[in-house]
């Protein structure tokens, strides 16, 4: 892919809204097009992470292998979604196994590049810093009412 066409991909992508069109660029510099034949696995659940992937074109099946020999279908992505955001801050294990529905190209963004662009771009790193602590938050109160149901199912059957 060119460069113009992998900063217009990265633009598509909301957690880059945040990047300036310097920072956009300098990721793009480093963005790695990957292409994938329909069945290939671009990686495997519990791998740990080395960076994340936006899918280009195609689709790609995000399967949760747990029951060997029945694997089940978490979702599907397709053109512009963003695989493994928090693989771009630190190394974790990938929480699905993610496999090509058919033919698909992806690019791939290492962490150290993405690195680079927070050094580089100390005003990234606030937004970034406050974005994640937004979405910390909404995930944390999700979980509570999660807890608050579960608590009042546990009452329930012990009346």
């Amino acid at each position: 892919m060119s460069i113009d066409r992998d900063i217009a991909l990265l633009r598509g992508v909301a957690t880059f809204d945040l990047l300036s069109d310097g920072a956009v660029r300098l990721l793009a510099q480093s963005a790695e097009e990957m292409r994938l034949a329909e069945g290939d696995v671009l990686f495997r659940a519990n791998e740990t992470s080395d960076g994340a992937y936006v899918v280009v074109s195609g689709r790609l099946r995000m399967l949760d292998e747990r029951i060997p020999g029945a694997p089940r279908l978490l979702k599907q992505v397709t053109a512009g979604a963003l695989i493994g955001e928090t693989a771009l801050i630190i190394p974790t294990p990938r929480p699905a196994t993610a496999v090509a529905g058919e033919e698909t190209v992806v690019i791939r963004l290492p962490r150290e590049a993405f690195t680079k662009v927070l050094e580089r771009y100390p005003e990234v790193t606030a937004k970034f810093r406050r974005a994640i602590a937004r979405r910390l938050e909404g995930t944390l109160r999700a979980l509570d009412g999660v807890r608050v149901k579960l608590e009042e199912h546990r009452q329930r059957r012990r009346r």
